[in-house]
């Protein structure tokens, strides 16, 4: 066993070290707050920071957020080195002062000081950097920066919609989100998230997107002709799924953030034809809940009544997707548009 406070220090000199030459830093604003990165190596900024660049950068200023993110294979900087029982890949502690995620065998740290908010982020070779954290940076130090933050839940689920209102897709990995998500870019809605969003909970419920990156395999590639010559060209391969940031090929879909209207869980069906059909809020709250809570750990009793009180408060529905996810789109627009109403929705005769 290993103290976080003292782990924490020991990686924060190694951080210190490695920026002796202060290399590249971006700030951006999230949800009304300031996030500052700080990266010792310019080679893992390029890595990182593709995945914010729909954000809106600021000039150096005020954080409320700061990440401090190294490498070093490039610079010579020895990490410290943390071991656990045999057989245990990684060290967590989740639910301290101060928080940490240490991959052994991959030698990967995420750690946050929730009073100093300061978080720490380190690989120990750029190039073999996960692609998945190439599209979805810093997941575990979001999440337990947000979980500190009045109102603010990072939730595992897409997002589309307008200025207006939109809706939050969710459902387990491979429910078919992100391929819905995507099949808007070119539409009259926008795209704020394929696969996680921050929620802000308030008495108007809104979107903040976080990410900029899509992901799709060949069967999902071929139902999006907007983007299907991006993402084979795409570079990053994340287990069989191509990556591409939606700011480089259709910056005009891009959407910051909007308020939320409803909640929707996409269930793939056969033929090409979509429906819909209101969900409960129970079954709404298995779709969204245990994915958050396994991915995101630490925080998880605030999380599921974060999320228990969302679903109550939007209406939830249960979105049938053939192999055409474009001709969903007016039934999203219907949910959306505040005139709809859960009758009328029913109703409608499935789009072809």
């Amino acid at each position: 066993m290993i103290d976080p406070a003292i782990a924490f220090a020991m990686a924060e000199q190694a951080f210190q070290a490695a920026n002796a030459r202060p290399g590249p830093e971006a700030y951006f604003r999230i949800a009304g707050k300031v996030m500052a990165l700080k990266f010792a190596d310019a080679a893992l900024a390029t890595k990182l920071l593709p995945a914010f660049a729909h954000l809106e950068a600021l000039e150096q200023t005020t954080a409320d957020l700061t990440i401090c993110c190294w490498n070093d294979f490039s610079n010579g900087v020895e990490m410290p080195e943390w071991t656990g029982e045999a057989g245990v890949h990684g060290l967590q502690y989740i639910d301290g002062p101060v928080r940490m995620a240490w991959e052994i065998e991959q030698r990967s740290l995420q750690a946050y000081d929730p009073n100093r908010r300061l978080a720490l982020f380190y690989t120990p070779n750029v190039s073999e950097l996960a692609t998945w954290e190439q599209g979805a940076p810093f997941r575990q130090i979001l999440h337990w920066w947000s979980a500190g933050l009045l109102g603010l839940q990072l939730v595992h689920g897409a997002a589309v919609g307008t200025e207006e209102g939109g809706v939050l897709l969710i459902g387990r990995s491979g429910a078919g989100k992100s391929t819905q998500a995507l099949a808007c870019v070119g539409s009259q809605l926008g795209y704020a998230a394929d696969d996680y969003c921050l929620l802000e909970l308030g008495p108007a419920p809104r979107v903040h997107s976080l990410y900029g990156s899509g992901k799709a395999n060949e069967a999902s590639i071929a139902m999006l002709p907007r983007l299907a010559e991006a993402f084979r060209a795409s570079p990053i391969d994340q287990q069989g799924k191509s990556v591409i940031f939606i700011a480089e090929h259709a910056p005009e879909a891009m959407l910051r953030s909007f308020p939320l209207r409803a909640i929707v869980l996409p269930e793939i069906v056969s033929g090409s034809s979509c429906r819909a059909e209101v969900l409960s809020t129970g079954e709404a709250l298995r779709a969204v809940a245990p994915s958050t809570l396994l991915q995101l750990p630490g925080d998880r009793a605030q999380s599921l009544a974060r999320l228990s009180s969302l679903v109550r408060r939007l209406p939830c529905w249960r979105l049938y997707v053939g192999n055409n996810p474009r001709a969903a789109q007016p039934i999203l627009e219907a949910i959306i548009a505040s005139e709809a109403t859960q009758e009328s929705l029913s109703a409608m005769k499935p789009a072809s």
